[in-house]
C-alpha cells in the first residue's frame, strides 16, 4: 500500500491587527488636522460637517486623527502620519433620497467633490476601500444613475469594471474629469486656489 504524499508545510503569515484603546470622538478642531485637510484642499466648514476628531491609543502611544464614520460605526482615520481605520471596516452611504448616487473610493475624494460642487444634493457612496465593492452592491442597484469618481489606477479601473458587470449602463465613469491626475483630490489640489483652515472664516 502506497503512503499518502505529505504536502509541504506552509506557515500562514500572522498579520497583527492594530489594537485601539481609549478611543474618544470629538468635534474636529485640531489645528494640525485642519491644516492637513487644508493642504488637501478641504475647507473647515466641509471638514467639520462630515468628519470628527478621533483620539486613540495605539501600541502604547497616544494619537489623534481625522475620523470619517462608516455604516457600521467604524471610522476611516487620516492624519499626516497615519492612514488606517478603526474597525469595523465598511462603506459609508449618504442617502438624500436622490435617484443618482456618486461613488468614491475614499472620503478625501468625497470631501473634494463637496468643495467642487459635484455632489449637489445627490446621494453618495464612499467605498472606504475598493475591497468593499461587494458591500456597495447591496445598495447601488436601487439607483438609476451611478456616477463613479474612482482612482485612475488598476484598482480603481477594476472596481469600475465590476460595477459595470453587475449594474450595466447606468454606471458612469466620471474619471474623465481628472485624466491627468491620480484621483479627484489630486485634481482639486492642482486646479483650485489654496486655502487655510487656521482662521474661523467659512470658505
Amino acid at each position: 500500500m502506497s503512503m499518502p504524499i505529505e504536502k509541504p508545510y506552509k506557515p500562514v503569515p500572522f498579520i497583527e491587527q492594530p489594537t485601539f484603546e481609549n478611543v474618544k470622538v470629538f468635534k474636529l478642531e485640531s489645528p494640525a488636522l485642519l491644516k492637513y485637510l487644508a493642504d488637501r484642499g478641504i475647507p473647515r466648514n466641509i471638514a467639520q460637517r462630515w468628519c470628527v476628531q478621533v483620539d486613540y491609543r495605539l501600541h502604547g502611544k497616544d494619537y489623534y486623527a481625522i475620523g470619517f464614520e462608516n455604516n457600521a460605526h467604524g471610522f476611516e482615520l487620516r492624519s499626516s502620519i497615519f492612514k488606517g481605520s478603526y474597525p469595523p471596516k465598511h462603506i459609508t452611504h449618504i442617502a438624500e433620497g436622490n435617484a443618482r448616487c456618486n461613488v468614491f473610493e475614499g472620503f478625501i475624494d468625497f470631501l473634494s467633490a463637496e468643495r467642487l460642487g459635484l455632489n449637489d444634493g445627490f446621494d453618495a457612496m464612499v467605498l472606504n476601500s475598493v475591497a468593499n465593492v461587494g458591500k456597495a452592491l447591496t445598495i447601488l442597484p436601487d439607483y438609476s444613475v451611478i456616477a463613479c469618481y474612482l482612482d485612475n489606477d488598476e484598482a480603481g479601473r477594476a472596481a469600475l469594471a465590476r460595477l459595470r458587470r453587475e449594474l450595466g449602463d447606468k454606471v458612469m465613469d466620471k474619471s474623465a474629469l481628472y485624466p491627468d491626475h491620480k484621483d479627484l483630490n489630486d485634481y482639486l489640489v492642482a486646479t483650485q486656489p489654496k486655502i487655510s483652515n487656521n482662521s474661523k472664516l467659512k470658505l
